[in-house]
């Protein structure tokens, strides 16, 4: 239980900086701190802002200066931009403060503050003017926070406002809850609704577990997968897909990768972790088992543990879990070489973890390590060793091709040599993709008559990943008719949220996943879904939650340019058109990628001859860097035919850019400069590391986002480009309101 909120009155820490992001709050370098205590996160809050890189005090900053104190921390706009980790709102709540008021927050940072205990408060631009003028003439003056009324007031000048938050988080922070002490104290009423409003699940076959028997399911045959077969899933990311190279995921982290699995993609089986491996991860295992068990799914959490006595079982049963998947060896290679040991040597061994566990409560599967070389190079010690186990109660046989060094006739052919010798056993098989085999060899496995299957979003995993959940699951269920519990429209959600926490990018041709394998590029694609969908498959987009886009570029095509007219509501002629299609080909043929949001200005462009005069110009600049000094920018722009020069500092020469370009609309303008959401840069598509660079950017304006793009040889220079595009569709719709 954390403290309870209710009426917060303090004095304030005023920060009027804007676009504070989450390496300013906490740098980066103490992201691979391996404590979570908020406390050391705390003593680095504003680190680089608050010490001198000689480790003197900055004596100015607000944190150092004696004049302001209190549990209020007054920030300016979009405050908590950039990273989505949850370090910053550590930081915050271990300096001690415990609500935020801003005039804008970027929406992950504004989550991790409220999971962490810190309310954050979004008002007014005038409203936050007024009180960061009222900090400055009087440090003493106090703020009355009410999150039961939800309002938020100046006690000096008496100027309250109202401020909005989620039901359910004001209703955790006035209890002290988090979300598992939320779900433990409503276990009764979770319980009785599950029991009143029974969710169907497909009809399958499964062995005796509970998610085998929730229908009446189909015989499985050894000879292959039968139409109405169920084929259950196992899903190792938060385990073998951690093991890939870089991956290390926090424990709140897998948490919410756990609910998404068990919750929202409805798998059956999740691999949580390693026995024995850490504190974090034996952390992370507690919090997952003490979720699934308030949804009564506890049966589906596993971890991996080891032939070590009774070690890992007892770490295991330590954590809350009920099963235990035991790693063996499953060559004699592996056996003899690795453990030192004989064949019966390694069978009592497992015998006697088997026993422990199963007098503890705990159900064991055991996987074969290195299965797929010991069928090849020994198999009478993979027989020897199943004859001993197969009757010991061990409830699922586990094949994996270690090494990932199978091809799909191999996997025939041994899958149907222990089924045919182990007719009634449970087989998992779990593949690896060193010679991109890996969903391959998965459904050899599937039509061999293995009645499980291990997988991970993205196909994270060791070396060259394991066998990804997307992929497995529409071809078992389009190829092989085959059914599974797997919630097919939540997909992509958890993938986006397992690429952002890995930092492992999903290429963008990912079947299923990525971001173009629903762009239709060649416009006689787009022609032939326009007279009877003659372009598309039994892989709909609205079947996985996205939709169908038809790309912009110098193979679009008549049909690309009307399908894309067509969604924006523009009505050309066919002359008309034909002249936007040569524009936008020759477009493509520099390299320029456009895209539906630019369509508009080039129908204006085509249609007036010639191109529209910019309104916002840039006049001249520059930008410098140096050894001990912030980078620096002098520029001069042209708005509506008026100059205007500003230089500022920054983070970065564009930084610096940027903030030039924000005096000067604030000061000379009087207008709201739009905020950085997003950017990114790219090589583009057929570049070399010498070529083009292109710079993508994604602004907010006031709720409205904007995509704009740059093209150059210097990063900063394309990043130049695609700001005064963005500056310049933002003054024409306002000339045009004129």
């Amino acid at each position: 239980m954390k403290q309870k909120f209710d009426i917060i009155t303090s004095t304030c820490v005023p920060l009027p900086i804007e676009n504070v992001d989450t390496d300013q709050i906490i740098p980066a370098r103490f992201l691979k701190a391996t404590t979570r205590e908020e406390r050391f996160f705390g003593d680095n809050l504003f680190r680089d802002w608050r010490y001198r890189p000689d480790g003197s005090v900055v004596e100015d900053f607000v944190l150092n200066n004696p004049r302001y104190s209190g549990c209020i921390l007054v920030a300016g706009k979009n405050f908590g931009s950039g990273s989505s980790r949850e370090h910053a709102a550590w930081a915050i709540a271990g300096y001690g403060f415990r609500v935020v008021i801003s005039s804008f927050f970027a929406d992950i940072h504004k989550n991790n503050e409220l999971n962490n205990f810190v309310l954050p408060v979004q008002v007014s631009e005038p409203f936050l003017k007024e009180l960061f003028s009222t900090i400055q003439n009087d440090p003493k003056a106090e703020v009355e926070v009410d999150l039961p009324r939800q309002t938020v007031t100046n006690l000096a000048t008496g100027r309250s406002e109202h401020f909005d938050i989620n039901g359910y988080k004001k209703h955790c922070l006035m209890n002290g809850l988090d979300d598992i002490d939320f779900l433990m104290q409503n276990q009764d009423k979770t319980k009785e609704y599950e029991e009143t409003h029974p969710r169907p699940l497909p009809v399958g076959r499964g062995v005796d577990t509970p998610i085998a028997k929730q229908g009446n399911h189909a015989p499985h045959s050894q000879g292959g997968v039968r139409g109405g077969s169920f084929v259950e899933i196992l899903d190792s990311t938060l385990r073998d897909g951690e093991q890939t190279n870089g991956v290390s995921f926090l424990p709140h982290e897998k948490l919410i990768i756990a609910r998404m699995l068990l919750g929202e993609l409805n798998v059956d089986r999740i691999e949580v972790g390693s026995a024995r491996v850490s504190d974090g991860e034996k952390e992370a295992v507690k919090m997952i088992c003490r979720y699934a068990a308030q949804i009564d799914r506890l049966e589906r959490v596993e971890v991996l543990g080891f032939v070590d006595g009774t070690k890992s079982v007892d770490w295991i049963a330590d954590c809350g879990c009920q099963t235990l998947n035991l790693l063996a060896k499953g060559s004699l290679k592996h056996c003899q070489q690795q453990l030192g040991k004989t064949l019966e040597e390694h069978i009592a061994d497992i015998s006697q973890t088997v026993h422990y566990a199963r007098s503890k409560g705990i159900v064991v599967n055991l996987y074969l390590e290195d299965w797929s070389n010991g069928m090849k190079e020994s198999p009478d010690y993979v027989y020897g060793l199943m004859d001993a186990l197969v009757d010991t109660g061990i409830r699922r046989f586990m094949l994996p091709d270690t090494l990932g060094i199978m091809n799909p006739l191999q996997v025939i052919d041994y899958m149907r040599k222990m089924l045919k010798r182990y007719p009634d056993t449970h087989f998992d098989f779990h593949a690896h993709n060193d010679y991109d085999l890996a969903v391959s060899n998965s459904l050899a496995a599937v039509y061999s008559g293995a009645r499980g299957l291990h997988v991970t979003v993205n196909g994270l995993g060791e070396r060259c990943g394991n066998a990804p959940l997307s992929s497995v699951q529409v071809i078992l269920k389009d190829q092989f008719l085959a059914h599974t519990n797997i919630c097919e429209d939540k997909l992509n959600a958890v993938s986006h949220v397992v690429e952002s926490y890995s930092g492992i990018a999903v290429a963008p041709n990912q079947p299923i996943i990525g971001d173009n394998v629903f762009t239709q590029v060649a416009g006689v694609h787009a022609d032939g879904d326009k007279k009877d969908r003659l372009y598309q498959n039994a892989l709909v987009p609205e079947r996985f939650g996205r939709r169908r886009e038809y790309a912009l570029g110098k193979t679009s095509g008549k049909a690309n340019i009307a399908k894309n007219l067509e969604e924006l509501g523009l009505e050309l002629t066919p002359e008309q058109q034909r002249r936007v299609t040569e524009r936008i080909t020759e477009l493509g043929d520099k390299k320029e990628i456009v895209t539906q949001e630019d369509l508009p200005y080039i129908v204006s462009d085509v249609l007036k001859h010639d191109a529209p005069e910019d309104k916002v110009k840039l006049v001249s600049y520059v930008v410098s860097t140096a050894y001990g000094l912030k980078p620096g920018a002098n520029i001069k722009v042209e708005i509506n035919g008026q100059q205007y020069e500003a230089s500022a500092t920054g983070d970065g020469q564009y930084d610096a850019f940027v903030k030039s370009l924000r005096y000067i609309y604030k000061k000379y303008l009087d207008r709201t400069f739009p905020i950085l959401q997003n950017y990114a840069v790219t090589i583009p598509p057929g570049g070399r590391t010498d070529a083009l660079v292109q710079t993508v950017i994604t602004w907010n304006d006031n709720g409205r986002l904007l995509r704009t793009r740059g093209l150059d040889a210097d990063q900063t220079e394309a990043a130049i480009k695609a700001t005064f595009k963005m500056l310049n569709i933002i003054e024409n719709e306002l000339n045009q309101m004129l």
